[in-house]
């Protein structure tokens, strides 16, 4: 689970890196790596919490398979928003 921050904290060093050259000194593009990847590492716990109340038992199928299944899904959204703000980073014009 801490690979979110982990991913987070190298794609805010690379997306401070790209602006820089285009010439954009601005911290809304390293942090939004940042924000997004913690938002969605606490998106994650909090759903892993909520099910295993709603579930109550250890034992049940449904609790063993949920949480490789949200970090997943999470995962993959992640990757999704990084890579959508990537492409637009690298469109911006030079300055």
């Amino acid at each position: 689970m801490w690979t979110f921050t982990l991913l987070s904290l190298i794609a805010a060093l690379q997306f401070r890196n790209a602006s820089k050259q285009r010439g954009y000194d601005s911290p809304r593009f390293w942090l939004f790596p940042l924000i997004a990847g913690n938002v969605l590492l606490l998106c994650a716990f909090t759903s892993k919490w909520i099910f295993s109340r709603w579930v109550g038992t250890s034992d049940s199928p449904w609790q063993k398979i949920h949480g490789p299944v949200v970090d997943i899904l999470a995962l993959v959204l992640l990757f999704t928003l990084l890579a959508k703000a990537w492409t637009q980073i690298k469109k911006l014009p030079p300055r």
